[in-house]
């Protein structure tokens, strides 16, 4: 992944300075009745992920986004709630971007204890079905030799499709449509369907206090990477591009991120953004011969670890990018 601030203004100090360490922001306010936090993310990057709390005008705690499903991250959630004087009790309804387990991964546990439904969308639900399902080594194997991955990485590569796919199967409460208002009494916040990370992507948009949830779609540090869900229907790419012209719409609308640091610049980050995957599929087209495999191209590529860095899922999502462009480019000829 690539980093820039170009463009951009961030609107906290706190997460701007945790994103560029290795600490956690924070509780802190974003605007009356709605604060943000960050959430460790056990050995991956980015380090921390941001949940948002929204109080309703009857008493109640919404989330946006629920961090790993770890014991740190649930005494976090505990002490943000305390210091709001508010209880675990107090929690109404959890709503999620998408599927991935650094968003989705406490809605069970706070779902358990609370009886808060968890909503997300329709899509998102079916890419958890299918990756929660068992996955067939011999499927994997075959993808992995038409990408031209050496036979000493394959068993590698494996493990990680593997760990990718150990989803634990999940049910939500409420299956979201574009366009649909939140049940938060009193909030008028409005799901948009912005799918190219995953399927399913959301955000979700306050109009009175001019915020944009924004999830995975749209990160002030780093470009997010697309087509990491369940199947998509169509160009994951295309997809992606189309969501972001979609919330380069908001541009005067505070970005809330789902990592990094809050941020003013929509419009700029988005078309920066926008011309990272553009000028990576010209890349890859000018890559690309016939004889030349997903591994060969990829490994001509720039990424921020370095491509001998790259291992286990990592590299697995490196090549599953570059496959994405490979598609892309090809079908522009």
């Amino acid at each position: 992944m690539s980093t820039s601030i170009e463009g951009m203004q961030p609107t906290s100090d706190s997460q701007f300075q945790a994103a560029a360490g290795d600490g956690v922001p924070p509780l802190e306010r974003v605007r009356d009745g709605l604060f943000s936090y960050g959430l460790r993310q056990p050995g991956t990057l980015p380090h921390f992920t941001l949940s948002y709390l929204l109080l309703d005008d009857r008493g109640g705690v919404h989330l946006i986004d629920t961090g790993w499903d770890t014991d740190e991250n649930w005494a976090a959630l505990g002490e943000a709630l305390g210091a709001l004087k508010h209880a675990l009790s107090d929690v109404t309804s959890v709503t999620v971007t998408h599927l991935h387990p650094d968003h989705l991964g406490m809605a069970a546990r706070i779902r358990a204890a609370t009886g808060a439904p968890v909503a997300l969308h329709r899509i998102e639900q079916d890419g958890i079905d299918e990756l929660s399902a068992p996955l067939a080594d011999e499927e994997v194997l075959t993808r992995l030799a038409g990408w031209g991955v050496p036979e000493d990485r394959r068993a590698e590569l494996l493990q990680a499709a593997h760990l990718r796919s150990r989803w634990p199967s999940f049910t939500a409460d409420r299956l979201l449509e574009d366009g649909e208002l939140l049940d938060i009494p009193g909030r008028a916040v409005r799901a948009i369907h912005t799918p190219g990370h995953t399927a399913g992507h959301l955000a979700f948009v306050d109009d009175e206090r001019e915020v944009v949830f924004l999830g995975d779609l749209l990160l002030p540090n780093q470009f997010p990477g697309i087509g990491l869900g369940g199947t998509p229907d169509g160009d994951p790419i295309d997809h992606y591009l189309a969501s972001l012209a979609v919330v380069s719409e908001l541009d005067a609308f505070e970005a809330l991120p789902g990592h990094g640091y809050r941020f003013t610049g929509i419009a700029q980050r988005s078309a920066e953004t926008a011309s990272h995957h553009e000028n990576r599929t010209s890349e890859v087209a000018a890559l690309r011969h016939p004889s030349s495999t997903v591994w060969d191209v990829a490994a001509q590529l720039t990424w921020t670890a370095g491509w001998s860095n790259l291992s286990g899922l990592p590299l697995l999502s490196a090549l599953s990018q570059t496959s994405l462009h490979e598609e892309r480019a090809a079908r522009r000829l």
